[in-house]
């Protein structure tokens, strides 16, 4: 993601949430979703998030927002492309960050001989967004990469990167397997290989790239890549994203 989210006016976080709570005898409280939250929410609704209170905060990053370049939504161009979608996963309380197709380099993404955007659902807070994807119609030479900055997820946090497709039901070409990549800020890089062509057609399933824990090390930027570029021809699939999400609690570094 270009450059780092701006500092912004928090909604009022008080302890009366607590007493509220002490007051009608329970003892539940409330955690605060992740600070880094107030600023990506306020890079999707502006300066209405100051009128909000933790009690509003929460459920608008707990279901998502969707992200355009690192303006301020309400003076850009209305035209342009969400990229990223971010939300705080809710037992971890931690973020996770989604770099959608609009976001991506594709190679030859641009020729609509060789890909198409058709648009798919996507889940956040104020509802379903149809929001464009990738499908490959015809190619030989597949190559998709992307970076996403460490900044904008949880520290001391495992993470696991996966990429998002659908494989059609008419998809041809993928006997071989996809090279996969995620790379670290100190070059520490992970290469796997994938076959597509055993996926389950016509349903959304994520690919595992790999995993990294974001440490000192790894501060800066995280890029990944799928690429299958031997010159065999292939179509049929759709690309959604590459999704950033912790694993789970008893997988958390110590």
């Amino acid at each position: 993601m270009a450059g780092t989210p701006a500092a912004v006016d928090a909604p009022h976080w008080s302890p009366s949430t607590d007493q509220e709570h002490a007051r009608n005898g329970t003892t539940q409280t409330r955690k605060p979703p992740p600070l880094i939250s107030l600023a990506m929410l306020r890079r999707a609704i502006g300066d209405e998030i100051t009128s909000l209170d933790v009690d509003e905060v929460t459920p608008r990053v707990n279901e998502g927002v969707l992200l355009k370049d690192d303006k301020e939504q309400g003076q850009e161009d209305q035209a342009q492309p969400y990229t990223h979608k971010y939300w705080v996963e809710r037992k971890l309380n931690k973020n996770c960050l989604m770099v959608l197709a609009s976001g991506l380099s594709i190679t030859f993404g641009d020729n609509s001989r060789q890909w198409t955007w058709p648009k798919e659902e996507e889940s956040c807070y104020l509802g379903n967004e149809n929001l464009p994807v990738a499908e490959v119609k015809r190619i030989c030479w597949l190559e998709i990469k992307g970076k996403c900055k460490t900044i904008v997820l949880s520290p001391r946090t495992m993470y696991e990167v996966t990429i998002l497709v659908k494989m059609s039901s008419q998809n041809r070409g993928w006997e071989i397997p996809v090279n996969l990549s995620l790379e670290r800020p100190d070059g520490n890089r992970q290469v796997r290989m994938e076959r597509l062509d055993i996926l389950e057609k016509e349903t959304w399933k994520h690919i595992s790239i790999g995993k990294f824990e974001t440490t000192p090390k790894t501060i800066g930027e995280i890029s990944f890549s799928l690429s299958q570029t031997d010159g065999h021809w292939k179509g049929g699939l759709r690309v959604k994203g590459v999704v950033f999400t912790p694993t789970a609690e008893d997988e958390q570094p110590k």
